[in-house]
């Protein structure tokens, strides 16, 4: 038996936290920053961004597409690019656990 806290999408549903981690961290790895995320991805991004801690304010103008950009020690993480043209770099493990650390 699976243990641990439900992570649920509108598109997907994993049984623990764990689950969900290996998923997007799977999705994020198959590109490189100012890469465009593909449609097919972006259905979940839409998602597991609605679970951002600070959804409201990221938000802002609302969502074009999502891509993906370096972050710090040369790492990478997920960003929305806002109708405005601005952009909102989120972790994805921040949106799975729903903590605001």
């Amino acid at each position: 038996m699976v243990r641990g806290k439900f992570v649920t999408l509108d598109s997907v549903h994993f049984a623990n936290q764990s689950l969900a981690h290996a998923f997007f961290k799977e999705i994020l790895n198959r590109y490189v920053p100012g890469e465009i995320v593909t449609p097919e991805d972006t259905v979940h991004l839409f998602g597991l961004f609605k679970r951002h801690p600070n959804y409201l304010e990221k938000n802002g103008a609302g969502v074009s597409h999502f891509e993906v950009m370096a972050a710090d020690y040369g790492s990478q993480c997920f960003c929305a690019v806002l109708k405005d043209g601005s952009k909102e770099g989120f972790s994805y493990k921040r949106c799975i656990t729903q903590k605001n650390d």
